[in-house]
């Protein structure tokens, strides 16, 4: 192989980025033999997603990436065929650039109807067929809208990866409660009904992040009051900031605490030494205004009798 079979220079001979899928005939057509691709496989150059569909790689791939690469990749190998999958479910929901919580299925699901089997190189599985109006396009590619792919995810997956999902979805425009609502009507005798209408019932927009979204699953499930979201504070000083979590009658905040925020790669940029000071005088200004604060973390909402505790303590004062 020669040595110009490069990442770089790959992607330069077949027309696209570092990070996108291409399939065999594609690298066929770059005149690299079977050879050559498990080499540069080996070399780490090129990651199999499976049989006949690679991906360039383009630097650490996390979870919600890599199965992107997947659906797009079984999107690709079925572009041409007489009845092309729409993508559906997790699947769609990661099309649509939200996120799923939580490890993404082995299998791509599409909206379909029949009973059992797989199709395309055993990566696809049906959800049941889909109305029309359910229906859209990303990419180029066909799926279903984003409100059908949360609710779907629900159904499919857990309540808190069909929330994360909506609220995403809300926040960005990309459907709306009565859409929601409209959806859930059509999925009467589905399998996981009963967690897609609660999934209607939680979402909120307000949500300005996925693990906020999960907190608001735990809240209900642990009985505690459902509370406003966003509120903003004042002191003599002016705005001190918004809140999570607000429960006025018990004048108690909560906030979810991502470790993102604390991180080298924290949204702002800012050191986290900075942003751990911001904190504290945030909370000193809360504090100062006769508020209760309740933090919790990632770790507390994957084993919440602790924080269960503590919010019930909170909001019995």
């Amino acid at each position: 192989m020669a040595s110009e079979n490069t990442v770089p220079g790959l992607a330069q001979t077949l027309g696209v980025e570092a990070g996108a899928t291409v399939l065999h005939e594609d690298l066929a057509a770059a005149a690299l033999s079977d050879g050559d691709i498990r080499t540069l496989r080996r070399r780490g150059e090129l990651e199999r997603i499976f049989r006949g569909a690679y991906r360039l790689p383009s630097g650490p791939v996390y979870s919600d990436a890599r199965y992107l690469a997947t659906v797009l990749a079984f999107a690709d190998t079925r572009r041409h065929v007489s009845d092309p999958p729409v993508i559906a479910g997790p699947a769609a929901v990661v099309l649509h650039g939200l996120p799923l919580l939580g490890a993404p299925p082995r299998l791509v699901h599409v909206a379909r109807a029949y009973p059992g089997g797989r199709s395309a190189r055993g990566l696809g599985i049906p959800v049941g067929e889909v109305p029309a109006d359910q229906l859209a396009t990303v990419a180029g590619t066909a799926t279903v809208r984003a409100a059908r792919a949360a609710l779907d995810t629900a159904r499919l997956m857990t309540l808190e990866a069909g929330v994360v999902a909506a609220d995403a979805a809300l926040r960005r425009g990309l459907t709306s409660t009565d859409e929601l609502r409209a959806v859930v009507d059509t999925l009467k005798g589905c399998r996981g009904i009963e967690r897609a209408r609660r999934c209607v019932e939680l979402a909120d927009g307000a949500s300005e992040s996925p693990g906020e979204s999960w907190s608001a699953v735990v809240l209900d499930r642990l009985g505690i009051i459902r509370p406003e979201r966003q509120q903003e504070f004042f002191d003599s000083s002016g705005l001190i900031g918004r809140s999570d979590f607000w429960w006025p009658d018990q004048q108690t905040v909560g906030e979810f605490d991502g470790r993102v925020k604390y991180g080298r790669a924290n949204p702002t940029g800012r050191a986290p030494e900075d942003v751990l000071w911001s904190e504290k005088v945030r909370e000193d200004r809360l504090r100062g205004i006769g508020l209760s604060i309740v933090r919790w973390t990632t770790p507390d909402l994957q084993h919440p009798h602790s924080l269960a505790n503590r919010l019930k303590a909170a909001l019995a004062r």
